[in-house]
């Protein structure tokens, strides 16, 4: 039986988290968007939307505020698994531009074997990680202060989680209304030209993944866990990189100090499926092994 990659399962689960928001549009549920899912009196807004509402209208808003307590605690118990497996923004940018990362999944030869590799700094398990601020948490603090000045949301204009399903909700109304509008070149054009020219989006500027990475430095659970029985590195010394090459948050599991914080892990698996001895798994809870 052919094993279904991980990257399958994530452009599915994001495709499926799609078909809502077409379902909604289609059975007049009013289920609403990634940046407002919800259904009748309850919904969940966009945790920056939250903070940019509540900054906007310098009210504090209970549903805005809810939503964002809850968004903290998904956050708290599954770290940044909104950024790989229900945001469209890399499945989009994957499409358009192409997978540009390449892993050698050979594995080492051992005539290569250093004993020095052996001595590798494991990311500690169940305690909190630290917070690294970079360009993100730049854009994240413009985005709230330009709220405060011009007083409504200005990033959600360019999100592009929300000119993603703008646009779906602009093609829907043309389909369904037969009504042409701007939109529906002007959305999906600002959606392309950022993610063509701004390749690093999620890595560099959005400020979405940089607040939830800031909510994320409490999770302890689903955290990529190294077997050092089995990995190549510990175990025999060989100069094996391929879960470092594969990661696109830049998190390197076998050299804490030289890495990015652990709770920039989106919980994508390209780790775990790139390991030529699978040796990461990602347990449920600290100090219990994943079954695979």
């Amino acid at each position: 039986m052919t094993k279904i990659s991980t990257s399958t399962l994530r452009t599915t689960s994001v495709l499926f988290f799609v078909a809502l928001t077409v379902a909604g549009l289609g059975f007049k549920t009013g289920g609403g968007t990634l940046c407002a899912l919800g259904y009748r009196g309850i919904a969940a807004i966009c945790p920056l939307g939250a903070i940019e509402a509540m900054l906007a209208s310098r009210t504090l808003l209970p549903r805005a505020l809810i939503s964002l307590m809850v968004m903290a605690l998904i956050a708290t118990a599954f770290g940044r698994v909104f950024c790989a497996w229900i945001c469209p923004t890399p499945t989009l940018r994957a499409w358009l531009l192409g997978k540009s990362r390449r892993v050698d999944t050979s594995l080492p030869s051992e005539d290569a074997a250093d004993s020095g590799l052996r001595n590798s700094e494991l990311h500690p398990e169940g305690k909190i990680s630290k917070v690294s601020l970079d360009s993100r948490h730049v854009v994240l603090g413009g985005a709230l202060l330009s709220t405060i000045v011009f007083g409504f949301p200005v990033f959600c204009l360019v999100c592009p989680v929300g000119l993603a399903f703008a646009t779906i909700i602009a093609i829907w109304r043309l389909i369904q209304y037969n009504e042409p509008s701007w939109s529906l070149l002007a959305f999906p054009g600002i959606l392309v030209l950022e993610l063509v020219i701004c390749r690093k989006w999620c890595r560099t500027l959005c400020p979405l993944g940089a607040l939830i990475s800031l909510l994320s430095s409490m999770n302890v659970f689903f955290r990529p866990k190294v077997d050092g029985r089995a990995c190549l590195r510990i175990a025999k010394g060989l100069d094996c990189s391929a879960c470092k090459s594969s990661c696109a948050e830049q998190i390197d599991l076998l050299h804490v100090q030289e890495s990015q914080p652990i709770a920039e892990c989106t919980k994508c698996r390209a780790c775990a499926d790139i390991c030529p001895v699978g040796a990461i798994t990602f347990p449920s809870i600290p100090g219990e092994s994943d079954s695979r």
